[in-house]
């Protein structure tokens, strides 16, 4: 009988992730310092025709960052956990577990106890639209093509778009908290129609007093309850315990980044700030993402100890971005960095707070949900994303002094139209109150289409020379 294609050759998602982790840990590996002193005709030979082929699609700008010893030992620490992600969860698919497509703020330490197969349904798309020039695009297009609006959100559009043309597998099930956005919330239930997974939706209130977290918690035993019931699958304490040990271990390195990043000047590197989002995206999934994070602290401790910039010998503009990152401009802050001496400090997909979240009690289940549901409550977009602006207002004017930032950059994703309406707000009270300037411009998380490169090169380059 002919042996079952295994899921890491069979979804091609999975096997481009895989793929370019080797291939940035070959690139890293052979020590060489920038593109030029790699040989190319050498590794071409020796790659398996699959990774091959991948090589001429990768941005070479992104491997010109990797290489750079500020960026090298995180960059090599990031792909050894990605890839015993993937390896995790196919072989789970292999054996046949239930697939559970989480949106982003839900880490999936609960899902992990439950034997299941969770993916964050936003994650795939991310890395390869990272290192692939022309990334998602056409997953994007696929969705499009099903009649949906170009303004909705591309961090859908592009799994949508996958799981039709068959390179992520079918959700058996999908869990949906209702932050941030109009946008992301029919997508999910345009997904149930078109692919038959049922959606259990996690209620997240309006406000963040008490009362709505008490409400929240009790969501999140709702979510329990409704996975265990049509999976079959039953939370196991232990195995609990275990992922969010791993969580709390990773936060400690997490929150000790962003204390490093106050100092002067910055010891951390601004294109670690993606990596740290999908670290989030993945905490407590794995040791080796808990490696990761204790390497680049312990890279920027021994920096800032010495009093090294990531900047080089450049007057340092030290920088706070409002909203987002832009995942396919993934060499973006370290061009910024080279260039015109810009630190990035904080995003508003990587900024949580610790003295608000701080760890997950593990004495019980019950203490280990409520610990869940409160990072989840305050991780970025959870936090900021459906709520009154005062407190996105607040909480980037209190990272602005904290962090002895020189400007601002809001960098808007074009479906994210909930923060678009507090942008000028935002701004205003960052000159009034922090004393510096603010940018503003529009990008796609993943569609290259939207703004292309040399646009957003040409936008930032204008705004940071006024500040050099």
């Amino acid at each position: 009988m002919e042996a079952q294609q295994s899921s890491l050759t069979r979804y091609d998602h999975f096997r481009k992730v895989d793929a370019v982790c080797d291939l940035f840990q070959m690139a890293i590996a052979t020590g060489a310092s920038s593109p030029a002193d790699l040989d190319i005709p050498m590794l071409m030979g020796i790659l398996p025709e699959y990774h091959a082929s991948l090589v001429p699609q990768i941005y070479p700008e992104v491997i010109e960052a990797i290489l750079k010893p500020k960026n090298r030992a995180a960059t090599l620490a990031h792909m050894a956990a990605a890839k015993r992600y993937v390896a995790d969860l196919t072989a789970a698919l292999d054996r046949g577990q239930p697939v559970l497509y989480n949106f982003a703020v839900t880490t999936p330490e609960i899902f992990l106890a439950m034997d299941l197969v969770p993916l964050c349904y936003e994650l795939m798309p991310l890395y390869i639209a990272a290192a692939f020039v022309g990334g998602v695009d056409q997953d994007i297009d696929l969705t499009e093509d099903e009649g949906l609006p170009g303004h909705i959100c591309s961090a859908q559009k592009a799994p949508n778009g996958a799981l039709m043309s068959g390179k992520m597998p079918m959700p058996d099930i999908m869990v949906k908290t209702t932050v941030p956005c109009n946008s992301s919330n029919m997508m999910y239930q345009w997904a149930q129609q078109q692919f038959g997974a049922k959606v259990v939706v996690v209620d997240s209130p309006y406000y963040a007093n008490r009362r709505a977290f008490g409400y929240y918690v009790q969501e999140w035993k709702n979510m329990v309850r409704s996975v265990e019931q049509l999976t079959g699958h039953k939370l196991d304490e232990e195995r609990l315990r275990h992922h969010v040990q791993l969580g709390n271990e990773q936060l400690k390195y997490y929150y000790g980044l962003q204390e490093l990043r106050r100092r002067i000047p910055n010891p951390d590197p601004g294109m670690h700030r993606a990596l740290d989002v999908a670290g989030l995206y993945l905490c407590g999934a794995n040791q080796e993402m808990v490696e990761y994070s204790k390497t680049c602290y312990r890279e920027a401790r021994e920096r800032a100890d010495a009093g090294i910039a990531v900047v080089g010998d450049k007057k340092e503009i030290r920088t706070i971005w409002t909203w987002g990152s832009t995942p396919h401009m993934l060499y973006l802050p370290d061009w910024l960095e080279d260039r015109f001496g810009m630190s990035f400090l904080e995003c508003g997909l990587s900024y949580m707070p610790a003295e608000i979240v701080g760890y997950v009690d593990t004495t019980s289940v019950d203490s280990m949900i409520e610990g869940l549901a409160l990072r989840a409550f305050n991780m970025p977009m959870g936090r900021t994303g459906m709520t009154h602006a005062d407190l996105m207002i607040e909480d980037f004017v209190k990272v602005a002094k904290a962090y002895h930032a020189d400007a601002a950059v809001f960098s808007g994703h074009m479906a994210c139209k909930h923060s678009w309406a507090v942008a000028k707000m935002l701004g205003d009270a960052l000159q009034e109150r922090a004393g510096i300037p603010s940018f503003k411009w529009e990008t796609d998380l993943l569609d290259t289409r939207f703004t292309p490169h040399s646009s957003a090169k040409a936008q930032l380059g204008e705004f940071f020379e006024t500040l050099m």
